[in-house]
């Protein structure tokens, strides 16, 4: 099964592009590309919490709306969030 790319989904839902999401969000949008296109494994916590925030999604919804095989974990030695994009 093809994994589903949450960020990808909410910001079509809301019609945004990838530039409108980074204007809300603060998060540069070569960085929302390099996480829709799965090129960057682990955002950090303070990427997804923005991201979050501007989707208009809690953290826990990010992670359990994703199909990915460590939803819900985070690797907080490194401050960093899972690899589930």
């Amino acid at each position: 099964m093809e994994e589903i790319n949450i960020i990808r989904a909410k910001r079509m839902k809301k019609r945004w592009t990838q530039l409108e999401l980074a204007k809300v969000s603060g998060v540069p949008q070569c960085t929302i590309s390099q996480l829709e296109r799965g090129n960057r494994k682990y955002p950090t916590y303070e990427t997804i919490r923005k991201i979050a925030k501007a989707l208009d999604l809690t953290l826990e919804e990010i992670y359990l709306l994703q199909d990915h095989k460590e939803k819900g974990a985070v690797k907080e030695e490194e401050g960093k969030a899972p690899a589930f994009l």
